[in-house]
């Protein structure tokens, strides 16, 4: 972008010819956030901030740090990894330090004493080190990201705080502990909340409303307590809700989540309503204007009213104008077919997405009758389910079966053919983060599943592609880095396809 040619380290010629090109992390020094941006949370931040401003301001204020040098062109420019290193000094980029070891001895050794007496001396914040062999893998050198080096994080800072209280967030059916504790400064920012993730959590630990705890950010990011210090006589349980709030079903505790299972609890329902627009990708159908009073008002209780909906139903409600209910509409009535694996994963079955559904439509169960008619073992064989996944999908298309019939008999929506499998992406997985140029995530994905390849909501365990047009580290862009996934552009996934 234009904002990289202000930033202090850019460099606009080469001395000498070469064709590739050379990656580098984009900081904000201390001395200049203390100087010009106390006002901010931390210099990671506000990094960020700057560096997507249009009008460049701030920009000036960042530096770019390179790192690596890669090849596109045919000859061998590299002999090896600190050949590019010195490469890049003779070309006056401004490098990294780096340090040549021998034995993972010395990889550890190095690690402690960075964190533990050299982190905070630096210049700039930084979360661990890279570790590279020295030998490079000439297919290695043509890929966006180089799989052959590995992320060895720091051990996250923790700080001693205490638990005063423990909310429980509602997301749909489930109920997760949040826990209040006293506002500590950790990494630059305030921590008033810390996750506990799950009911599970709070028994090990052995947690209570006035515990003393360690709590910590997790890849920098998420606050979670780590550990119980200590427990005074007089802390108070922790109660888990018995009952949903909404419909008074009984809640269904199993130890990793905490649930109503009620199908027709009103929150459940909702959440399906909101599942349904965003898998289609409905625009201008606005859950705060439209679809949110159409519930409350009781118009719309299950997917298959959406179909039923008429113009004068929508511009009855507050601030929505005839225009906006037309155009509400009609991209509602525009998706005429949609394949079974979308079909089911917008449903909302616990647990259940379009990618893990579409692993059962590729083994041959391409219908909602051969699924229903399916045992759960025959399920659990496919790759990526278990016994529990399995009967999720099993049982919650059973329990929805009835709803799935009326949307079908709406005659405004059909489930398209299956494709005969097999195709360019076929056993390729891709995620896809920050803004694409060409097209919206949602038809980048879609066009990834008619090719045979699954698309993923964030960077899993074996995922082949990471999709960005962006090099700031965020955090699935560092988690693929990490792990060895290669990242691309958007122009090299339109290559692939």
């Amino acid at each position: 972008s234009a904002n990289v040619t202000r930033m202090k380290g850019y460099i606009s010629k080469l001395q000498s010819t070469f064709t590739g090109a050379v990656r580098a992390e984009i900081l904000l020094y201390h001395n200049i956030f203390k100087k010009k941006y106390n006002d901010k949370q931390n210099c990671r931040n506000t990094a960020s901030g700057l560096v997507r401003k249009k009008n460049g301001i701030g920009s000036g204020d960042l530096n770019l740090v390179f790192y690596d040098a890669i090849s596109t062109s045919d000859e061998v420019i590299f002999q090896n990894e600190i050949h590019k290193l010195k490469w890049l000094k003779q070309e006056n980029f401004p490098t990294i330090p780096t340090k040549i070891v021998k034995t993972p001895q010395e990889v550890i050794n190095l690690r402690e004493d960075i964190m533990n007496n050299k982190r905070d001396t630096l210049e700039y914040d930084i979360d661990g080190l890279v570790i590279k062999g020295k030998a490079i893998d000439l297919e290695d050198m043509k890929r966006t990201k180089p799989m052959s080096q590995i992320a060895f994080k720091f051990q996250a800072e923790v700080i001693e705080t205490k638990v005063l209280d423990v909310e429980w967030s509602i997301s749909g059916h489930n109920y997760t502990p949040v826990a209040i504790v006293e506002s500590v400064r950790l990494m630059g920012t305030t921590v008033s909340r810390a996750s506990l993730a799950n009911p599970n959590l709070i028994q090990d630990l052995r947690l209570k409303i006035g515990s003393e705890v360690f709590i910590s950010k997790r890849g920098d990011i998420i606050p979670k307590i780590e550990s119980v210090i200590s427990t005074p006589a007089e802390a108070k349980d922790i109660i888990a809700p018995t009952v949903c709030e909404v419909c008074n079903t009984n809640l269904a505790n199993e130890g990793t989540r905490l649930y109503c299972p009620n199908e027709l609890c009103s929150k459940r329902i909702y959440h399906r309503l909101r599942k349904w627009i965003k898998k289609l990708n409905i625009k201008y159908f606005s859950e705060k204007l439209i679809l949110k009073p159409l519930f409350e008002s009781g118009r719309i209780s299950a997917i298959a009213d959406l179909y039923s909906l008429k113009i004068s139903d929508l511009t009855t409600l507050d601030r929505v104008k005839e225009n906006l209910a037309q155009k509400a509409l009609n991209n509602l009535f525009a998706v005429k077919e949609i394949p079974l694996a979308k079909f089911i994963g917008a449903f909302d079955i616990e647990n259940i997405g379009e990618d893990l559904t579409q692993r059962v439509v590729k083994a041959g169960f391409d219908t909602l009758e051969k699924i229903r008619s399916s045992s759960n073992f025959q399920i659990s064989q496919i790759d990526g389910f278990a016994d529990l996944s399995s009967q999720y999908l099993l049982d919650g298309i059973e329990n929805l079966y009835p709803q799935m019939r009326d949307v079908l008999n709406t005659n405004k929506i059909t489930i398209k053919g299956v494709k005969k499998m097999g195709g360019k992406l076929e056993g390729k997985s891709f995620c896809f983060t920050g803004k694409l140029e060409t097209m919206k995530r949602a038809e980048a994905e879609q066009m990834v599943r008619e090719k045979g390849g699954e698309a993923k909501s964030g960077v899993v365990k074996d995922l082949t592609y990471l999709v960005t047009n962006s090099n700031e580290p965020t955090a699935k862009y560092k988690k693929a880095q990490s792990q060895g996934t290669k990242i691309i552009t958007e122009t090299e996934f339109l290559e692939l396809i």
